[in-house]
Order: structure tokens, then C-alpha cells, then sequence
């Protein structure tokens, strides 16, 4: 049966890296399975190395393997159709297949490319064997992949290779150097190093996976005290309102008032929090429009306070209307100071592609907002009374690095979400360790607040000093962590990262034996 089971993968290579693929979110949140990430990404390269000796099709190998881990990890997305099932549900099986197979066609892509790289290329002889150069090689090559997944077309840097190490606090330290795009290549390389079949390479990428962390236990162990160190209080409010729910208008004033009344107990609870947050559009309201918002507000909480909060506003030209996903920032006294709109909408979420060819073909965006949201210009952070400087990301913004790299730099970075979508799903699970990286890269702490969940204060190192879980109502005041000094990645970005891609991928095709063919096996 071994034979036979052996005979069917290697008749279906494609089969067979598809369903290894399906297996490496396993090794991200909330399962966290360290070494499935590695079984499977052996069980890639070894296949991918053996269609290319054959001539096999490597963009099917490529295409497959991502296919499989992203229909497997983005499942979640599902539930967002289920939340007006009447209007959505037909479109579920399309957005859960559909989506996956075409993010990897990026990868499809990267390894086609490193097919033809072997082929074509003259690489150098090592005494190792081309085998082994060939696998690292297929590492570099992968990365690039994502980073087009994560850059193009929008792009969506979600369970990239980075997550099997940026799970855990010791091994995500490295983006704070590299960024997630180099400490993901490191995951690679020690996946290459494993997948190779001689125990002198697997030693060695055992020793990386330990070399990550260690570097980062060095890293919190110098700089723990100071992150550790606490300022003013924050005060977060989840209150866990079911998405449906929210935006029915017959549950309308229930949800103001019970948000309205949850706030108001939680600041006579911690007289001392000067500074409230509410998630991502967290009421069914146009805060800015009329008294009643801020005739709330004021009965609510004290005058010196203030409230960052997600909010939908809209802008009237004449006939026409824009509507934007914001973050206010509002006194106790009711005056509204500061206001950003989200410049990084999510696709077929706040808007659609080609939106009035789709709407009049009578296709909605999940919002069923009627021409969808317009983005926002201004990225810039938000200047608290007390001069502190606070850098909003709204939701699914948070994924981003280069949405939490700014100038100046702000001592505090705020997300506002809402996973309601996604129900008790693996989704915001996964959206908190992504977030979470943006505090570790920038040196910043971090607070998020969720409708539904996950709530978290993180500190400048990536931990957690508070925690609401999913599907919970609650609040907590926390004393907001000490930002430390500018890391790396805040200074230079995806630079060095890019300069190690150019020296790997260089030092691997042309370091010696430029007139030697050699990737065959030696």
C-alpha cells in the first residue's frame, strides 16, 4: 500500500503539494503547529525539484501549493457572506475558492520563473550538490512571490511565510531589523535547508530556526525594561454587538444606548483613563451630524477626556454623496479635533472593482453601500491635547508595514477593527498577529480594539499587557507601554531586506563555475 500510495503522489505531483499546502495554517494562529509549516514546504521543495528535473509543469507545482494553504487559510472569509445571507450567500463558494486561486497565481509565477532560472542560468558549483542550491534557491524565489502577493494589485500581505515565526514573541523580534518580508525568507531557508536530504543541511536549518530565536530573546532581554515601563492609562470599550444586529434599524437605539451605557461604567470604574477607545464604526450613527451624538457624549464621560472612535461619515456634493470609513477624535466637551479617513479600502469589502460596471450589473459590495467608500488622502497621525502623538490604522490597514511607517514618528499606534465579519473564526485571531508585528517592526505600543474582539494592549515588543478574548463584551484600562527608541525597519524599510534577495539570489546563480550547468543532482 506504501508503494502504491508512493506511485499515485508522484503520477500527481500537484495532488500532492495542494494538500500539503492545506496544512501550513496550521502552523499559524490560532493553532500555532510549529513544524507542520516545515513538513509541508519540504514536501514542496522536494516535489518541485523533482518536476523540474522531469520537465514537469512548475507553475501547476507553484500554483498548487499556494492554492491549497490559502483556500485553507482564508476559510474565514466565508462567514462575512453569512452575515446577510439572503443577498450573499450564492456568492460564498466564488469568493472562498476564487480569491485563493488567483493570489497564487503569484506564486505560480515565482516558481515558473526559478524553473526557467535553472534551465537557462549558468549557477555555481558548489561541492554541496545543485540540489541543494536548487531548493534555496526555489526559497528566494518564493519570497519574491509573496512579496508580489503583498505589493500588487492592492495587494494582501496575509499568512505570508513570516507568521510561522511572527506567532511567537522570541521569533518575531526580527522584523524589527528586517521587516516581514526578510524574517519570512528566513522561515524559507530553513525550510530548504530541512527539506534537503543530507543531516549536515537539516542541522543547519534547525540551527536558524534557533538562531531567530535566540536573536529575539536577546533582543527583549535588553530591551524589556524599557518597554516594560507604563504611561497614562488607555481605556478600551468592546462591546461585542452582532453584525447583523448593529445595522438594523430596529435594534438601532438599543445599540447606541448599550454602548453609550457600557462606556459611561466603565469610566466611573477607572476614574483615571484619559483616553477611550471605541472599535471601528462603532455606532450606527453620522457622529458629526446633529447633537446627538455629542449630547451622549458629554453625559457619558468627563470633559478632559477623550475618545478615539471608528465612525462612518459621509460628505454631501449637491446631488451626490461620499461616504468614508473614519477615525474621530473627540473631547469629553464634544468637540470633534481630529478626523482621518481609511486610505486602504478593502476590495469587493468597501468597494468593488470597476464599481459601476458591477453595480449596474446588480453586484453589491459587502457594505451594500451604494457606490462603495471613498479613500481617504490623509495618512498622517492624529495630535492629542496633551501633544502625544497617535498613528490611526483602520482595520484591515493594520496588514500593512508601510501604513504604520510614518513621519514624525507618533508614540502610539491605534487599529480600530471590526471581526464581526468573521464570527469565532480563525480570522481575527490571525488579524491580531498580524497587527501585533506592526508594534514589534515600529518600536510602538500598540492598541487595538475590536467590536467583536480580539481587544489588545501590546506592548513595543509585541506582548500582550491586556487582553479582551473573541466574542466577549467587556472593557479594561491599561497603562499605555513605553514606545522604545526607532528600529531598524522604521529607519530603512524593505531596503536591507531587498539587498539580502539581491546578494542570496546573485551569490546562488553566479559565484563560481559561471559556465556550468549544474542544478541536476550531483
Amino acid at each position: 500500500m506504501n508503494a502504491a500510495f508512493r506511485e499515485v503522489c508522484l503520477r500527481h505531483p500537484a495532488a500532492l503539494v495542494f494538500a500539503a499546502g492545506l496544512l501550513v495554517p496550521l502552523s499559524y494562529a490560532p493553532w500555532r503547529l510549529f513544524f507542520v509549516f516545515f513538513f509541508a514546504y519540504a514536501v514542496f521543495f522536494t516535489m518541485a525539484w523533482r518536476a523540474h528535473q522531469q520537465g514537469g509543469r512548475l507553475f501547476l507545482i507553484g500554483w498548487a501549493f499556494a492554492f491549497g494553504q490559502l483556500l485553507s487559510g482564508l476559510y474565514w472569509l466565508g462567514h462575512a457572506f453569512l452575515v446577510d445571507a439572503e443577498e450573499f450567500l450564492w456568492a460564498l463558494p466564488f469568493a472562498v475558492t476564487l480569491l485563493p486561486a488567483g493570489l497564487a497565481l503569484f506564486a505560480g509565477a515565482a516558481v515558473w520563473l526559478w524553473g526557467v532560472v535553472c534551465r537557462h542560468r549558468a549557477l555555481a558549483a558548489y561541492p554541496f550538490g545543485g540540489k541543494l542550491v536548487g531548493f534555496l534557491l526555489l526559497a528566494f524565489f518564493w519570497s519574491a512571490g509573496e512579496v508580489a502577493r503583498s505589493h500588487l494589485l492592492t495587494g494582501f500581505p496575509w499568512n505570508l511565510p513570516t507568521m510561522v515565526f511572527g506567532n511567537w514573541i522570541y521569533a518575531a523580534q526580527p522584523v524589527a531589523w528586517v521587516g516581514i518580508h526578510g524574517l519570512g525568507l528566513m522561515a524559507l531557508i530553513a525550510a530548504a535547508l530541512i527539506a534537503y536530504p543530507a543531516w549536515r543541511a537539516r542541522l543547519a536549518g534547525l540551527g536558524l530556526i534557533v538562531a531567530v530565536f535566540a536573536a529575539g530573546a536577546a533582543r527583549i532581554a535588553v530591551l524589556e525594561t524599557t518597554a516594560s515601563a507604563t504611561g497614562e492609562p488607555v481605556l478600551l470599550i468592546q462591546p461585542n454587538i452582532d453584525q447583523k444586529e448593529k445595522w438594523d434599524p430596529a435594534h438601532r437605539t438599543d445599540v447606541i444606548n448599550a454602548m453609550f451605557t457600557q462606556t459611561a461604567r466603565a469610566v466611573a470604574a477607572n476614574p483615571g483613563a484619559r483616553l477611550i477607545v471605541w472599535p471601528e464604526a462603532a455606532l450606527p450613527l453620522y457622529l458629526d451630524e446633529g447633537t446627538a451624538f455629542t449630547e451622549r457624549l458629554r453625559a457619558s464621560v468627563p470633559p478632559e477626556t477623550v475618545l478615539i472612535t471608528g465612525a462612518v461619515r459621509r460628505q454631501i456634493h449637491g446631488e451626490n454623496k461620499d461616504y468614508f470609513n473614519s477615525v474621530m477624535a473627540w473631547t469629553g466637551g464634544g468637540d470633534l479635533f481630529a478626523r482621518r479617513d481609511k486610505t486602504h479600502l478593502v476590495p469587493f469589502g468597501e468597494y468593488l472593482p470597476f464599481q459601476n460596471l458591477l453595480e449596474a450589473l446588480g453586484l453589491r459590495q459587502l457594505t451594500q453601500l451604494r457606490g462603495g467608500y471613498a479613500s481617504g488622502r490623509d495618512a498622517s497621525s492624529i495630535t492629542l491635547p496633551d501633544g502625544r502623538l497617535l498613528h490611526p490604522l483602520i482595520c484591515y490597514e493594520a496588514i500593512f508595514p508601510y501604513r504604520a511607517r510614518t513621519s514624525p514618528r507618533p508614540d502610539m499606534l491605534v487599529n480600530l477593527t471590526n471581526d464581526g465579519w468573521f464570527g469565532r473564526s480563525a480570522g481575527p485571531h490571525q488579524h491580531l498577529a498580524l497587527a501585533r508585528l506592526r508594534a514589534v517592526e515600529q518600536g510602538l505600543p500598540l492598541v487595538r480594539v475590536a467590536n467583536t474582539g480580539i481587544s489588545a494592549v501590546v506592548d513595543a515588543l509585541g506582548r500582550p499587557s491586556a487582553r479582551i478574548e473573541l466574542d466577549k463584551r467587556g472593557a479594561v484600562s491599561v497603562p499605555l507601554p513605553t514606545a522604545l527608541g526607532r528600529t531598524g525597519f522604521s529607519l530603512f524599510g524593505h531596503v536591507p531586506f531587498a539587498i539580502f534577495w539581491l546578494l542570496g539570489t546573485g551569490f546562488l546563480c553566479f559565484w563560481r563555475g559561471r559556465n556550468k550547468l549544474i542544478l541536476g543532482d550531483q
